[in-house]
């Protein structure tokens, strides 16, 4: 990839290296002792020996799952979050509320154009140019 003054970029790390730190760690050499070999660092051939070999610490996939278990709780909250809105807009329309202003307080009140189209039976792009008339 070319950088900014037309000189093409290299990594550290290529086919040559690669085989090189292998060969090395076969012979049983410390990471620290490659390092100095390879005029790098000891983190550097540990996260490339890591990534030649395909390992997944324990600690990377136990954060892995954290991110996932946050990820699908903020969803699931989001969903209810938008469930509790639209069971309001049904109200609302249920009470009289002309729809565009329905759909204004809904995407007021956090549901997505999405999410009130699909209650409604309409486009997002429609639901979107109601609540725009009412504005």
């Amino acid at each position: 990839m070319p950088r900014g003054n037309g000189i093409a970029a290299m990594t550290f790390w290529n086919a040559h290296r690669d085989t090189r730190l292998q060969r090395l760690q076969r012979r049983g050499l410390s990471a620290s002792q490659i390092a100095g070999m390879l005029a790098t660092t000891r983190n550097a051939v540990l996260g490339r020996s890591v990534r030649l070999r395909g390992l997944v610490f324990p600690s990377v996939l136990a954060a892995r799952a954290a991110r996932k278990a946050e990820s699908a709780a903020r969803r699931a909250a989001r969903e209810r979050a938008t469930a509790k809105v639209l069971r309001s807009m049904r109200h609302d329309l249920s009470g009289g509320m002309a729809r565009e202003d329905a759909i204004l307080r809904a995407v007021r009140d956090g549901a997505t154009y999405r999410a009130v189209g699909a209650e409604l039976g309409i486009s997002r792009q429609r639901c979107h140019q109601l609540a725009a008339r009412v504005r």
